[in-house]
């Protein structure tokens, strides 16, 4: 995968994944067009990953960052970058933490970029009502 895709927002900008990792790691919100894109992108891998998926080893494993921004930004900087380290985060991207968007929306440009390189489940607080 290229680190652009051919999908215009509504401005005509190309979607530049790579940019995109580079301000969500910084923290930086971005425009509402663009966060759209890219949770229809996502929930289009989801829709196509298997209910129960075959991971490579060595991976790494995370729990429950609930928002913990920093934390997340830490553990790359420890554990290594995507896609140099295979991570398998397990759930509960949000909440109690005060940068929950910008967890779930670096994970999910991550996945976006590097769909075989980290695996993200559904924990308890990725619902409808806490979402």
């Amino acid at each position: 995968m290229n680190g652009v895709f051919s999908s215009r927002t509504k401005n005509e900008h190309a979607f530049d994944i790579d940019r995109y990792i580079e301000k969500a790691k910084k923290g930086e919100k971005l425009s509402e067009a663009a966060i759209n894109l890219i949770c229809t992108k996502v929930k289009d891998i989801f829709a196509k990953e298997d209910n129960v998926v075959s991971l490579n080893s060595p991976i790494t494993c995370v729990g429950d960052v609930h928002g913990q921004f920093y934390d997340v930004i830490e553990l790359f900087r420890v554990g290594g970058d995507c896609p140099d380290t295979n991570y398998l985060f397990m759930g509960d991207y949000v909440d109690r933490g005060s940068h929950s968007f910008e967890t779930i929306t670096l994970l999910f440009i991550l996945k976006l970029r590097y769909p075989n390189r980290i695996c993200l489940i559904r924990g308890n607080h990725e619902t409808r009502t806490v979402t």
